[in-house]
């Protein structure tokens, strides 16, 4: 057995808002304890209030969680500032919550450490993984750089290259790092994440929409995630070849395709900042020195369309016949593209599941393999649809 419950507010004031989502747990739930919990919420709720009453509610569950740049759901689609409970009770399948932190500091050491702990806490072996790290560390204009490839080599040093981790980063607003949470803990360094065990059944679609353009090119020089060379032009210089002058904020659109070895299939990483003066750009994690990449750009339609290529690709992989739960994870690049548009990522969830739990939020970027089997990666502008149940 897997029960699945999702409970969703868009109540601003948070004591109003917890309360609101522990009746719709209530109701869903009625007497049954759940073992575990996600949540997603609006970065200026009281996180410690919500954590508080939650535990307060059902002591001993296995819970976590982070802050979001918009939260979705099966009961009010895309929002804003408001509060996501995802709740699991089943027979069949364990939950074990664990955490690293400091993770501004040592992720690949913090991650593996905690993982390993986590893993010796459960009966069986573990069958995937769920995560929810951060970007930046802290909440306030001073904030420490997180690469995420180096919690990456850290799941595949704990876990294996091929393990399934699937998950995404917290998110905020005003661009600060955002809140993670562990159990009745808020952290603003942190990675906290599930182990699962069991006869768990789970599929993943992953698509973006973006689409390549111009040559592919080797990075020539590059230091973790600041890239200063890309063939024989600065990387400044190879962005203005091909857009011509830009800002910050319209930069962001063109994620460069980071390619898997010499194949086709490639991954997203954007930029987040450039130097006039290096003539470098800096993007969202490392992106290795003789890698090969390509420009990208997307239009909505082509946005929208990543959305049903990722659904469509969960549905023909899903193992069984009747998931329990359709749980997203999308890129806020994708929310800015997207404008008004972007109740329609939603509205082509809801057209697959129309009676199927669905929750997820907008992320700082997405965790998941490029296909089943391959290593765990990093994207960018990039929407997953990960199916779950035991049917």
């Amino acid at each position: 057995m897997l029960k699945v419950s999702v409970a969703h507010s868009l109540e601003l004031d948070t004591s109003d808002a917890v309360e609101e989502v522990l009746h719709q747990c209530h109701e869903q739930f009625g007497v049954l304890k759940p073992d575990a919990g996600l949540l997603f919420t609006g970065i200026d709720h009281d996180h410690q209030l919500i954590l508080k009453r939650i535990n307060e509610v059902y002591s001993g569950i296995e819970l976590i969680g982070c802050t979001t740049f918009g939260e979705l759901s099966s009961v009010h689609g895309v929002t804003d500032d408001s509060i996501v409970l995802l709740l699991f009770f089943s027979d069949e399948i364990t939950f074990k919550a664990g955490v690293a932190e400091s993770i501004s500091k040592d992720a690949t050491n913090s991650i593996k450490k905690a993982l390993k702990s986590a893993k010796s806490n459960l009966n069986d072996d573990p069958a995937m993984c769920l995560i929810l790290p951060n970007t930046s560390a802290g909440t306030g204009e001073v904030t420490a750089f997180v690469d995420l490839e180096d919690l990456i080599q850290g799941i595949h040093q704990g876990l294996g290259d091929s393990f399934p981790v699937f998950g995404g980063c917290a998110g905020d607003p005003n661009w600060f790092g955002g809140c993670q949470y562990y159990k009745d803990s808020v952290l603003t360094d942190a990675a906290p994440f599930f182990m699962i065990s069991g006869s768990l059944l789970f599929s993943l679609g992953i698509s973006a929409g973006w689409m390549p353009i111009g040559k592919k090119t080797k990075i020539t020089h590059a230091q973790k995630n600041t890239i200063f060379k890309i063939g024989d032009l600065s990387a400044l210089d190879f962005y203005k070849h091909y857009l011509g002058e830009f800002d910050f904020l319209g930069v962001v659109e063109y994620p460069l395709a980071v390619f898997e070895n010499e194949g086709d299939n490639f991954y997203l990483r954007a930029p987040t900042f450039f130097d006039s003066e290096k003539g470098s750009m800096s993007f969202m994690a490392t992106i290795p020195e003789g890698s090969t990449v390509q420009l990208t750009h997307a239009t909505r339609d082509k946005t929208i369309n990543g959305v049903e290529m990722s659904v469509n690709s969960a549905l023909s992989k899903y193992p069984g016949s009747n998931p329990s739960l359709a749980l997203c994870f999308t890129c806020m690049a994708r929310k800015m593209v997207l404008g008004t548009r972007v109740q329609e990522e939603y509205h082509l969830l809801k057209k697959h599941f129309p009676n199927l739990p669905i929750a997820g939020f907008y992320t700082g970027g997405e965790i998941g393999p490029l296909d089943s089997g391959k290593p765990t990666r990093y994207h960018n502008e990039t929407f997953l649809t990960l199916l779950m149940g035991i049917e």
